[in-house]
């Protein structure tokens, strides 16, 4: 990690250092949409430059959206949650830990595959910073074509900000409930005529409404442009993110029989009380850099080039999901609290060119874009030893952590009372020892070609297909034994390659659109797309490819001389083999391993999807949409412990929508702004979807039943010559509600809050 951070120090100064002896060049600086900046307005009229290519927004026959940085900093956007409750039809699957947000959209899980970084794939195990953001992107629906084995939900793509070539920026100082604090800084200036630079980077200090839950946050973030020629660009961006904080797995569940599995959610203690061990920790870093070059070719054709190199780890020690299970002889809750102790590491490196022109074929206008990436994942998982209070070690992958530490028996586990607070308390910290290390390789490879044929000034045709190569290098396992007294370890063997898994396909994609007029399109597509599922099963054995068809309609419509987007989208989507976390590991235990996967029958997503964009006025904006889902298994093996078929998939709400509206005052209060932002997030199921019996009935009972809700946020702020002063009011009416992670942990949503930033723009 250090000789990453190295590396991109070694990088930045550099550049630095070019730039500075390029300040005589007098080339004409290239402007390229990528820097400009956008207001939050039309997206139908914006550039997305997650779709790779030249189509304009309103030529693409799939649903899209923009998040601007102007929408992000007049909401005071926290986490990325925030800034994607502004894109219809997505949601929050899960807040694991509190380590991090999962998303999903169209009954699907942005995993790892589904998160990118200026155009680049990019861990999903860290909350991103969000003020280096100038714009986050979604392309919604298929997207396999040209991001590969991506979930089909759609993707998600951050946009930082750029160098500029006019010197600004800004500071700013946040506070907010529970002694939250936060420091942001941006600077951006020209280093010549044809080079510039910008520098992020932000401090956030904060506590939680839940006991003994803390955060700090470190991120910088320096980048570099460099017009090298009329035609030819180039940008270098570095980033460091380092997130130390208090691991929060929330409340738990209440097994009212284990026998059943059957849970509800625990409302007995108070939100804020946290059963957890005293001491447990999460340290998760991230580094990355990427080199993009833009060269025009000519007139008609140009070519961008992406390289990109992460490194991310993450070292977990502390107390994980809370089961309180009922016990009738004496009417408690009792908790086999346990500690565990992982480090993660991922090594990711990816390149990908992309070359688009525009041609004629007598009177038929194309639009190509030809493509190809490469990229390459070295994943490392740790396991370790644990000392007891006796001095001998714990072998199993956790220990037993009852009050003040007592360790117990795995036949007679040690247990806290829900009702006695005198039971939670935490005594001696455990050692810890390496007991294995689990490397997981993974390479993938991928050509694409797209075409929209411009059949008639109305009628048009997008075509496309893809082939992608995956190979899965069955993972290498080192053991480690204890050397002498004490936790000395030393590696004593090495199992090596147990064999390689590789799987190609093709991928096509079909779509119409039929352009009435300049404001009105509609369109159909149809995707087939290979999806490679990352992560083994319980025998550490690669998984099998699913394969899925998602077939997609709508229109797009410009309204009031183009300053309002109202758009819709109706899809399906089948999947030939959904795969989902296990829920027990190979020895029968509950996993706790989201690399643990299974494969779990055919499903059907079904949706509908309506959202309206816009400035009506120029003081006014707004954004407004609805979402309906409805996703269920088809067909599951009829064997013990499948799935259910017809049965919802749990963390898929059945609807959502998402408001806001924001006026500034050009008179009497000039320079004050009011706002309100509202989320509501339909009624779904959390924990597991039920299984079968050795006869194919339903065994057990483990889906929880959420309540839906409606989040609503009030905002106001005041615009003095360079200083700006905004206020927001969040979860203004003290709704309760949760996030659930499967079985993992159960998480309430942040009660009434207060956030307040003083920015000067420089």
């Amino acid at each position: 990690m250090k000789r990453n951070a190295v590396a991109i120090g070694l990088i930045t100064l550099s550049v630095f250092g070019y730039a500075q002896e390029a300040k005589t060049d007098s080339l004409n600086v290239r402007t390229i949409e990528d820097v400009k900046l956008h207001k939050a307005g039309n997206p139908n009229r914006a550039k997305v430059f997650t779709t790779k290519s030249n189509l304009d927004v309103m030529e693409n026959p799939q649903a899209t959206a923009i998040v601007t940085h102007e929408i992000i900093e007049q909401q005071q956007a926290q986490q990325l949650s925030d800034v994607i409750r502004n894109v219809n039809g997505m949601y929050i699957t899960s807040a694991r830990g509190g380590s991090q947000d999962s998303f999903g959209a169209r009954g699907y899980i942005f995993g790892a595959e589904n998160i990118y970084k200026n155009g680049s794939r990019v861990n999903s195990g860290i909350f991103p910073e969000v003020s280096g953001m100038e714009r986050v992107e979604v392309l919604k629906g298929g997207a396999a074509i040209l991001y590969g084995n991506v979930a089909p939900g759609g993707i998600l793509n951050m946009v930082t900000k750029k160098p500029l070539f006019n010197q600004g920026g800004s500071i700013a100082l946040s506070a907010g409930s529970w002694d939250n604090y936060k420091t942001t800084l941006d600077f951006y200036d020209a280093l010549s005529k044809s080079s510039a630079f910008r520098v992020n980077g932000a401090f956030e200090d904060k506590g939680s409404f839940r006991d003994n839950v803390t955060s700090q946050k470190y991120y910088f973030n320096p980048s570099f442009l460099f017009n090298i020629s009329d035609k030819t660009q180039l940008i270098v961006e570095g980033d460091y993110l380092k997130n130390y904080f208090t691991p929060d797995f929330g409340v738990g569940t209440l097994v009212l029989d284990k026998n059943t599995s059957r849970s509800v959610i625990n409302d007995l203690i108070d939100i804020r009380k946290n059963p957890g061990s005293d001491f447990q920790y999460q340290n998760t870093q991230m580094a990355t850099s990427t080199v993009t070059l833009n060269h025009q070719i000519n007139s008609n054709w140009n070519l961008n080039v992406v390289g990109s190199y992460q490194n991310y780890t993450k070292d977990f020690f502390g107390n994980e999901r809370m089961q309180w299970e009922f016990q009738p002889n004496n009417g408690s809750y009792l908790w086999n609290r346990n500690l565990t102790r992982t480090y993660n590491e991922q090594n990711y490196g990816s390149v990908q060119a992309n070359l688009n022109g525009e041609f004629s074929t007598g009177k038929v206008k194309h639009k190509l874009l030809f493509g190809a990436d490469a990229d390459y994942l070295q994943s490392d998982n740790y396991t370790y030893y644990f000392q007891k209070q006796d001095g001998s070690w714990e072998n199993s992958g956790s220990i037993g952590y009852g009050t003040n530490g007592t360790n117990g028996t795995k036949l007679n586990p040690p247990t806290i009372n829900l009702a006695d607070e005198s039971t939670w308390a935490s005594g001696y910290e455990p050692s810890t020892a390496k007991k294995n290390l689990t490397r997981t390789p993974t390479r993938r490879v991928g050509v694409y070609i797209q075409d929209l044929i411009s059949v008639t000034e109305k009628l048009k045709v997008l075509a496309g297909i893809r082939w992608s190569y995956l190979e899965n290098i069955n993972p290498i396992i080192t053991n480690y034994e204890f050397s002498g007294p004490g936790i000395t370890s030393v590696a004593y063997g090495k199992s090596g390659e147990k064999g390689k898994s590789s799987q190609n396909a093709l991928s096509p994609r079909l779509g119409l659109v039929y352009q009435w007029n300049d404001t009105f399109m509609t369109f159909a597509s149809y995707t087939n797309s290979f999806t490679p599922n990352t992560g083994t099963d319980v025998n550490l054995k690669a998984l099998d490819a699913s394969i899925v068809d998602q077939w997609e309609i709508g229109f797009k419509k410009n309204l009031f001389a183009n300053t309002i987007a109202f758009n819709a989208t109706a899809y399906q989507i089948d999947n030939s083999n959904l795969a989902q976390t296990a829920p027990f590991n190979d020895q029968g235990n509950v996993n706790t391993n989201t690399n643990i996967k299974e494969l779990t029958g055919k499903t059907r997503s079904r949706g509908v999807e309506l959202d309206i964009t816009g400035n009506p006025l120029a003081n006014l904006s707004i954004i407004a949409g609805y979402s309906y889902n409805h996703m269920t298994y088809l067909d599951t093996p009829n064997t013990l412990n499948s799935f259910i078929e017809g049965e919802r998939i749990v963390r898929t709400p059945l609807n959502t929508a998402n408001a806001s509206v924001f006026y500034t005052f050009d008179r009497y209060v000039k320079g004050l702004k009011i706002g309100a932002t509202a989320f509501y997030t339909g009624s779904r199921y959390g924990g597991w979807n039920n299984q079968k019996d050795a006869n194919g009935n339903q065994k057990t009972d483990r889906m929880i039943p959420l309540t839906d809700f409606t989040q609503v946020d009030f905002s106001i702020a005041y615009q003095y010559k360079k200083f700006l002063l905004q206020g927001k009011l969040g979860n203004a009416f003290n709704v309760l509600n949760y996030t659930v992670h499967e079985n993992y942990s159960v998480n309430p949503i942040m009660p009434r809050n207060v956030y307040v930033t003083l920015t000067y723009k420089l």
